[in-house]
């Protein structure tokens, strides 16, 4: 079962992030977000969409660790200064804190074809800190785009730091593989939601990206992946739908399940179908 998201603890989330950054100021490594932060960067500026429930934790992708030369103890010492722990049933790939008296949770992953699915990796430089290798995830390591956040340290001194997001391409191909691989309940509301309610314009104009992008030449990899999360939106009883409904009611109480169990199915159908499966 999903941990109850919400939009403290999104805030709260986000304000883990900008404080990390803001420690690795001065350092070399590239963290790119790729979790529940994501959706509502992917969907700013659409006035008509419904707000995003949240999350309760911070996905970052360790691309640097890709290079084996590249020392990330500096992540590890930041954490620290943050006032972060590792979890003691993760091996390091799972840190929590602190932040303005809600605890969030910090998770770090890669994606490195020589190591096995779900292996503990640990980068150099590194006592502590380690990144579970989860297969999908190295998508955004080719679509990603900087955001400045804005946010309070413990003593209450105002910061902007440069964030990295998953681009809208990365994030839907790393989202599809965890509905097939993980099938949580936040993987099928995201997926949807952010179909529905993306910058570029909907459904359709994401499938458009993704044809036209960087990551084109990877989606017939894939095939068998859309087919199965397709498929699991095929019927408003099925678990996409089902999913997404719950989700987006814990936002909009009020709003008609039913309807909402249609308009998951509809935006999945017209993905796939403007993507050519």
């Amino acid at each position: 079962m999903d941990e109850h998201r919400s939009r403290a603890a999104r805030a709260h989330a986000e304000l883990a992030l900008v404080r990390l950054l803001h420690e690795l100021r001065d350092g070399d490594a590239t963290l790119v977000v790729l979790g529940g932060l994501v959706p509502e960067i992917l969907t700013h500026g659409n006035s008509a969409a419904p707000e995003h429930l949240g999350t309760t934790d911070v996905d970052i992708l360790l691309i640097t660790h890709i290079n084996a030369n590249v020392d990330l103890g500096a992540v590890e010492r930041a954490l620290e200064r943050i006032g972060f722990l590792p979890d003691p049933t993760s091996d390091g790939w799972r840190w929590h804190g602190p932040i303005d008296g809600l605890a969030v949770k910090v998770e770090f992953l890669c994606d490195l074809p020589e190591y096995r699915e779900g292996e503990i990796i640990r980068p150099a430089g590194c006592a502590r800190l380690a990144a579970a290798n989860l297969r999908g995830t190295a998508y955004v390591a080719t679509d990603f785009a900087p955001m400045d956040l804005a946010g309070t340290l413990t003593d209450g001194t105002l910061v902007t730091v440069r964030a990295h997001f998953a681009g809208l391409e990365g994030y839907l191909l790393s989202k599809c593989v965890s509905a097939r691989t993980r099938a949580a309940t936040k993987d099928y509301y995201d997926l949807a939601y952010v179909l529905a309610h993306n910058r570029a314009g909907g459904p359709e104009q994401a499938a458009q990206a993704l044809l036209a992008g960087n990551l084109a030449g990877t989606l017939a990899s894939l095939r068998t992946t859309f087919i199965e999360v397709r498929e699991r939106y095929a019927n408003t009883t099925d678990g996409g739908p089902a999913g997404y409904a719950e989700q987006a009611l814990q936002v909009e109480p009020e709003a008609d399940e039913a309807l909402l169990r249609a308009d998951a199915v509809d935006v999945v159908a017209r993905f796939f179908a403007a993507l050519g499966l």
